[in-house]
């Protein structure tokens, strides 16, 4: 096969899509890959061919805000409501639509892979007769929030001579979800054929990729203290969260490892203490083996990569999809959550010393864990992926057979 990925700018919605391209090219398929052109050099290396498409990340937001000033009074879930649409709707949609276009009449793909807010795909795959797989990279996003972002990227459908799903996405093709099924409790199944693997099954035979001081570090922590991880991904990094959560974290935590992104202040944070670890990056899945409670902003990646692990964990809400993964864990008793009106030093340290030593939240995460363990692993959905593209040329050439029948009569 000649398989063709395609990922708005933003890492959160890319990286979850990383090991099935991988896991594809492994089993000899074709693989490349269309996104924000800032985004391709985390691609780089891997094996696929690449395509940029659309705007940067910060030119999108840029545009998104000029458009849409009316972020300005707006925060947390209100927030999240009113970007969603705009900025993938009514900005990336379009910007990406040409560019898109161009990829797939240019490599000519068998089918094209997407996340949910990569909406320039479905219709760029139903314009052409293309079939079209689309990818989690979290929880789903409301219905609603798909509803409005379609109300604004309708009109291309239209320009095109085509009736827009409600949602953007044709419902007969395959529906890849990466969430367990705990996680979202009263979320309708898409229609069509779903299926739910684990893109973050902790793999005890890959090299960890961890700096030799840090994992000497993490090794000699306390069993009396625990070894705590700070993260708030590559877009909520320079937030005053960050500063409150790494300082909660080195008056708890016996070793810390806060990472501030390729844009983050690590001098800012270099005064907390020799047991306090500030890198840009670190490989997350080679830390968190090593940890014992995760503060992060919610993001999906972080939240089903702890989730993975059976690490418990503090959640700082920011925007996007925080609050619902918060939310979420809570239901589960795998996390918590600290609202944004009380991030402060104080309340987060009183929230993660209870996170540390609550039996409760440890066996919620532990329980989280097995489920996803118990879960189709990354192999499997690029197995599925190709039993579900045999079985879609096998109809068609039936269907092929039967046109041919027909007209001969």
């Amino acid at each position: 096969m000649r398989v063709l990925f395609c990922t708005t700018g933003g890492l959160g919605h890319l990286l979850p899509l990383r090991p099935l391209a991988s896991a594809l090219r492994s089993r000899g398929h074709e693989v490349a890959w269309v996104t924000a052109p800032d985004a391709l050099p985390v691609l780089g290396g891997k094996g696929f061919d690449l395509f940029a498409a659309g705007p940067t990340f910060e030119a999108s937001r840029g545009r998104f805000r000029a458009a849409h000033a009316g972020t300005a009074s707006l925060s947390g879930e209100r927030l999240s409501a009113y970007t969603f649409p705009r900025l993938f709707g009514a900005v990336l949609g379009p910007e990406m639509l040409e560019d898109v276009d161009q990829a797939v009449r240019h490599w000519r793909p068998d089918i094209v892979v997407s996340e949910r807010a990569a909406l320039a795909v479905p219709l760029v795959c139903e314009s052409l007769g293309l079939r079209h797989v689309t990818h989690g990279y979290g929880l789903p996003p409301p219905r609603e929030y798909l509803e409005d972002a379609m109300r604004f990227f309708e009109p291309h459908w239209r320009e095109r001579g085509l009736e827009a799903p409600v949602d953007g996405r044709p419902h007969r093709h395959l529906d890849l979800d990466i969430a367990p099924a705990s996680l979202l409790p009263g979320v309708a199944p898409a229609r069509g054929s779903v299926f739910r693997f684990n893109a973050y099954r902790p793999d005890p035979e890959s090299p960890s990729a961890l700096p030799d001081r840090l994992r000497a570090a993490l090794r000699r922590s306390t069993a009396r203290r625990p070894r705590v991880y700070v993260t708030f991904g590559t877009v909520f990094n320079r937030s005053a969260a960050l500063n409150a959560a790494a300082r909660a974290a080195a008056r708890v935590g016996a070793t810390v490892v806060v990472t501030v992104g390729a844009d983050g202040n690590p001098h800012s944070l270099s005064a907390l203490g020799a047991h306090v670890h500030v890198h840009r990056f670190v490989d997350q899945a080679s830390l968190l083996p090593h940890c014992d409670v995760v503060v992060s902003h919610g993001g999906a990646g972080t939240m089903l990569g702890a989730a993975a692990h059976g690490v418990p964990h503090l959640v700082l809400p920011q925007a996007a999809d925080h609050f619902r993964n918060g939310r979420a864990l809570s239901a589960v008793s795998a996390g918590c959550t600290v609202d944004p009106e009380s991030q402060t030093v104080e309340a987060v340290t009183s929230c993660l010393s209870t996170v540390v030593t609550s039996a409760a939240l440890e066996r919620g995460a532990r329980t989280l864990a097995r489920e996803m363990a118990a879960m189709p692993d990354v192999s499997a959905a690029a197995m599925e992926v190709e039993r579900w593209n045999a079985c879609a040329l096998t109809d068609r050439r039936s269907n092929d057979r039967s046109s041919d029948s027909g007209t001969s009569a």
